[in-house]
């Protein structure tokens, strides 16, 4: 048993005894120091650091008295980046090529149990198998001194999990990005006859660069891999990350296929938009049967701002039929690939404001809140799907252009939203039609009453069955003809009346005698004589 150093000494000597530092850069380094009583001063250590010579979680070790255990094979282990039941992983440096490697080791009392050791072998194998940007690469499997481990590709960075530990869930644009490059190097591992069954956050790592990488393969099912099957061979069903788990996964985990990586996806989806995976509530027995019978938890009740594309195929990834979601983790990512491609950077991280339909008059005249039509997903069961207006989340219908956070996206029948069809346009009146359609009657349209709903339409004014209108027309008309009668008769009376006063007026005066000329009455006889 490893005894903690207590001097500077002491702390030589193993360091010594580890290897890791050559004696002469030991000795310029320790120089300053040399003679010193009393525990490593901090100064010291921190030189030993500076000069790259010896790493924080090296000279933890030293001081805890371990000198072992720091190169397996032809690796020289620098740090713990990691831990788990089944495994450890270290950050690695090869001791020729001087490069990085993640070196992952099965712990000593874990090989004499059940399939561990098979399935930590077969991890490297299958992984060994893959070469893909979206995939941790697999360099080695060795022993070193009874140690197992795995030398796979070093990734700088930090897993999902983590980021969203730290920061909260991500921007929708994001997150949408992440999942895409999780999804084409599934398609990759698919396409080499692989199911990876433990998708998750903490399994896609994000480097320094913005690029997903998938780890952990260690219970990746090839295809058709019967007579070789860890699980089967040790009676060992349910596999996989609870929180994660496709419902035919949890109640067998030999009938997964990659649509069981899917449904894995989108689970990851929400918790990197949420923050928490779909059903996180409940000890492990319930959570396995929420997978299995519970509706997917609508994404837009906790992010308002997510687009209907988004959450539409959020909603299609987790149905409980395998048949019901995408057949391949290639229209995963064809479909937010679309997406991405069609929205600017930015826009989906700003929140829409909510839209709300109409309010709607019942028929007791009572004025009903607006309702907006949303789904809890495919698959959730019975319900109308109408959401009270107060939680009524901004998936209106999108226009047919794209435009910021809404862009085009493959769809299914099962959308998250029943957007209204729009109205089609009534046919163009043909001639025929022309008549006919000239014969509306304006009271067919009512007027607006006071409050602003139709007036009850007035019945017109009759006499004797016809309107009043037309005993006016007839009243005109009858007295127009009276008039000229009277006007004509009156005229024939005048002028009867001048003949029998003078009745010999006119013939005298058509018979007057000619004007007398002077010649004619000089010759007229005198009546003297």
């Amino acid at each position: 048993m490893s005894v903690p150093v207590q001097t500077l000494d002491e702390f030589l000597q193993v360091v010594r005894r580890s290897g890791l530092v050559e004696e002469d850069r030991l000795a310029a380094i320790v120089e300053p120091w040399a003679g010193e009583a009393g525990p490593p001063p901090e100064p010291l250590l921190q030189a030993l650091i500076d000069a790259d010579v010896l790493t924080r979680w090296q000279i933890d070790q030293l001081l805890k008295g371990r000198y072992k255990g720091f190169t397996l094979g032809k690796y020289r282990l620098l740090r713990l980046l990691g831990a788990g039941g089944m495994s450890s992983v270290y950050l690695a440096e090869h001791a020729t090529l001087h490069s990085k490697a993640a070196v992952k080791v099965l712990p000593v009392k874990r090989v004499e149990q059940t399939s561990y050791l098979a399935r930590f072998e077969r991890e490297a194998r299958q992984s060994a198998r893959l070469s893909h940007a979206n995939i941790v690469r697999t360099f080695d499997l060795d022993t070193a001194a009874g140690i197992h481990f795995i030398a796979m590709e070093y990734v700088d960075g930090i897993d999902l999990h983590a980021k969203v530990k730290r920061d909260g869930p991500l921007p929708v644009r994001e997150a949408a990005d992440y999942i895409r490059q999780a999804a084409v190097g599934l398609q990759h591992a698919h396409e080499e006859g692989l199911v990876h069954r433990d998708i998750k956050p903490a399994n896609l790592m994000l480097d320094t660069r913005g690029t997903v990488k998938i780890l952990d393969l260690g219970l990746a099912l090839a295809y058709g891999d019967e007579d070789g099957s860890l699980t089967r061979e040790h009676d060992e069903k349910v596999l996989g990350t609870a929180d994660y788990l496709a419902p035919e996964q949890a109640t067998d985990s030999h009938t997964a296929d990659r649509r069981s990586d899917i449904y894995s996806l989108g689970c990851t989806l929400y918790y990197l938009l949420v923050g928490k995976p779909p059903f996180a509530t409940g000890k492990l027995a319930e959570r396995l049967q929420a997978h299995l019978h519970k509706p997917p938890p609508n994404l837009l009740d906790q992010r308002p701002d997510v687009p209907v594309a988004i959450a539409d195929l959020y909603f299609r990834m987790l149905q409980k039929h395998p048949d019901g979601r995408p057949q391949t983790a290639q229209e995963v990512a064809d479909a937010l690939g679309t997406w991405l491609a069609n929205t600017s950077p930015g826009a989906a991280a700003r929140a829409e404001p909510p839209r709300r339909g109409l309010p709607r008059r019942s028929a007791s005249g009572v004025v009903e809140p607006a309702a907006a039509v949303v789904k809890s997903g495919p698959g959730s069961g019975g319900g109308s799907g109408v959401l009270p207006a107060s939680n009524a989340a901004p998936v209106a219908a999108r226009p047919s252009s794209p435009r910021p956070g809404s862009g085009p996206i493959a769809t299914s029948p099962s959308s998250v939203v029943r957007r209204q069809p729009l109205p089609r346009a009534a046919p163009r009146p043909t001639d025929d039609d022309f008549s006919s359609l000239v014969r509306i009657e304006a009271s067919a349209v009512p007027p607006a009453g006071p409050l602003g709903g139709a007036a009850a339409p007035q019945k017109p004014l009759e006499f004797g069955g016809l309107p009043l209108g037309y005993w006016i027309i007839g009243g005109g008309c009858l007295l127009l003809a009276l008039v000229l009668g009277v006007f004509v008769l009156m005229k024939g009376t005048g002028s009867k009346g001048a003949g029998s006063r003078n009745p010999g007026g006119a013939a005298k005066a058509r018979k007057a005698a000619p004007a007398e000329s002077p010649l004619d009455r000089l010759n007229r006889p005198s009546t003297d004589r």
